[in-house]
C-alpha cells in the first residue's frame, strides 16, 4: 500500500507544518532528515535551517503533524526546497523522498497606513501538488492539485498484522473526490503479496476485484479466497494467509 509522506503542508515566516500521510518512526524525525535547498542548477544549501527538533513537543502522533521552526532568515525571492530524506516507515524501511517547494517574498508595507501600526508581513508562496490552504495571513499557498487526494485507508497503512478474513477481504481506499471509473482496474491498483522469510523473496501479483461506492468517494478493492474457486467478501473465509505481507500501489494517474 503506497501512500505520499507529505499529506500536506504549510511554510509559514517562523515555522513549517508538515502533516505525514502516512506513519513515520519517532526515531527517525531529526535535523538531517530536513534537508533546505535552493532550486539552482548548482543547489546551495541551508545549513542549520531549523532549530533542533523536540519530537515530544513539535510531533503529534495522534494527528501525525511536525513543526519546525526557522533556524535562519532566507533570501527573498529565491526559490527552496525543503527535502525530506532517509525518513522510516513503522515498518523501519527507508520512505521515499519527497519534497516541498517554496518561494520566500517579502511584501511592502501597506501605502498610506503608518507603518508605526501596520506590521510589515512576509508571504511565503508554497508549490506541492499536496498543499492545503490554511489559516495564515502571514502567507499563502498555491497549490498544484488540492483537489483529489488520499484521505483515508482501512487498514491503516503500515499494519503489521490483520486477521486472516479481515473485513471479509476487503481494503478500503477513501479519496477526496469521486475517482473516474476507468480507473477501477488492476492496472491502476496494482496489489502485491511477498512471503515473509530469511531469504530473499520475490512480490507475487494478487488479482483482486476493484469498485466503487455507489455515491461514496470510497474505492473497494477485495482480496481473493485461498479456495481452489476464489470467493471475494464473503464470511469465514481466508483472504490473508499467514506468513505474507502485502503492499498495494495506486498509479499517481489514477483522477476523477
Amino acid at each position: 500500500m503506497s501512500l505520499n509522506l507529505i499529506d500536506y503542508a504549510a511554510v509559514n515566516v517562523d515555522r513549517v507544518k508538515i502533516k505525514f500521510g502516512r506513519t513515520v518512526k519517532i526515531a527517525s524525525i531529526t535535523n538531517n532528515k530536513f534537508i533546505v535547498q535552493t532550486s539552482a542548477a548548482t543547489p546551495t544549501a541551508v545549513q542549520d535551517p531549523f532549530k533542533t527538533i523536540n519530537t515530544l513537543s513539535d510531533y503529534s502522533t495522534i494527528s501525525r503533524t511536525l513543526t519546525l521552526y526557522w533556524n535562519k532568515t532566507l533570501v527573498s525571492g529565491q526559490e527552496y526546497y525543503i527535502r525530506l530524506v532517509g525518513l522510516l516507515d513503522s515498518a523501519n524501511e527507508v520512505v521515499p523522498e519527497e519534497k516541498i517547494v517554496f518561494t520566500k517574498q517579502d511584501a511592502a508595507t501597506p501605502s498610506g497606513i503608518s507603518a508605526n501600526v501596520v506590521p510589515v508581513l512576509e508571504e511565503i508562496y508554497v508549490e506541492d501538488q499536496s498543499i492545503l490552504l490554511e489559516a495564515y495571513t502571514s502567507y499563502q499557498i498555491i497549490a498544484k492539485n488540492p483537489e483529489f487526494y488520499i484521505k483515508d485507508i482501512d487498514p491503516k497503512n503500515g499494519s503489521f498484522y490483520i486477521d486472516n478474513d479481515y473485513n471479509d477481504g476487503r481494503l478500503t481506499v477513501t479519496f477526496s473526490s469521486r475517482p473516474a471509473v476507468n480507473f477501477l482496474t488492476n492496472k491502476y491498483f496494482k496489489v502485491q503479496r511477498k512471503k515473509i522469510q530469511r531469504t530473499p523473496s520475490r512480490w507475487e501479483t494478487v488479482v483482486v476485484k476493484v469498485q466503487m461506492h455507489s455515491w461514496k468517494p470510497e474505492v473497494y478493492i477485495d482480496f481473493p479466497s485461498n479456495d481452489a474457486t476464489p470467493v471475494f467478501h464473503i464470511e469465514n473465509k481466508t483472504y490473508f494467509e499467514t506468513g505474507y505481507k502485502y503492499r498495494i500501489t495506486v498509479s499517481k494517474e489514477v483522477g476523477i
